[in-house]
């Protein structure tokens, strides 16, 4: 950040964007919007800034979320029927890194092609730029939190989570997941014991969730008897877990164990 990416590259990168979306043939007609999050780095603040300008400079509307996990604002998109979001995130890189990651309106990143053709106007400098009287409009949405958390209300047994009343330990890494994180925990009957979760970028650890750098969540799940501990790197879309007797179970596992849970519940053709 201050380097190769400032605030004028985040605001062409987002012109560059913008004028992609733009180019769908059943959208000329249409005023279009995006929604923008940011995870807790310090620059964050400055690149949505910068990134809001940009977008609204092409005459697209935006949605600032605010401080959200990525996942948070991939469901944001579809919930406010966005054409696109972009969050300002260097995910579990060190905090002088920032990035921008662009979704579509299906939550999800450009495909190649899609991804070429933003490449190409951002370095060639070809922007549709919107008339002075047409710039997008900037406005602000905090529902993220508490959309996400009924999202995954909808999915799970609450009720049998909360009659087991686990006893969990979260280090969220001071990044975006701590508050939503434990709104949805509470949600769930578990009695939380919360580490790192000040969302204020200043990572207390090697923010990637590995295992020599998670030997504090080890610590504390051991020391507080939980059941289990969750890790998260700053904005949220890792998960990493340690066990009852604090044994790292390391973030590739975690999709593993979803699909054996899920696949137990359901039967169907090999």
């Amino acid at each position: 950040v201050g380097e190769n990416l400032t605030a004028s590259v985040a605001a062409d990168y987002a012109r560059a964007f913008g004028t992609s979306l733009k180019g769908g043939a059943d959208k000329k007609d249409k005023k279009l919007s995006v929604c923008i999050g940011r995870d807790s780095r310090p620059s964050g603040q400055m690149l949505g800034s910068a990134v809001a300008a940009g977008l609204s400079a092409v005459g697209i509307d935006v949605i600032d979320l605010g401080l959200v996990t990525t996942p948070g604002v991939g469901i944001m998109v579809r919930h406010v029927d966005c054409a696109g979001g972009v969050v300002i995130t260097a995910s579990h890189n060190p905090i002088e890194y920032n990035g921008i990651k662009l979704l579509l309106g299906n939550g999800m990143a450009p495909p190649q092609d899609a991804a070429e053709q933003i490449k190409k106007s951002f370095f060639d400098k070809r922007f549709d730029l919107a008339h002075s009287t047409d710039c997008g409009r900037i406005s602000s949405n905090e529902q993220t939190d508490a959309v996400h958390v009924s999202r995954v209300l909808a999915i799970v047994d609450k009720e049998a989570i909360a009659a087991k009343g686990f006893k969990v330990v979260l280090d969220s890494v001071n990044g975006a997941g701590g508050p939503v994180t434990k709104k949805l925990l509470a949600e769930l009957g578990c009695r939380v014991s919360a580490i790192n979760d000040e969302p204020t970028g200043r990572f207390a650890h090697t923010p990637e969730p590995t295992a020599e750098n998670l030997m504090g969540l080890s610590d504390a799940v051991k020391s507080e008897r939980a059941e289990i501990g969750f890790a998260q790197d700053p904005d949220a879309d890792r998960l990493a877990i340690v066990d009852e007797a604090g044994t790292y179970i390391g973030e590739e596992y975690t999709l593993a164990l979803a699909a054996k849970h899920v696949f137990s519940k359901r039967t169907g053709k090999a």
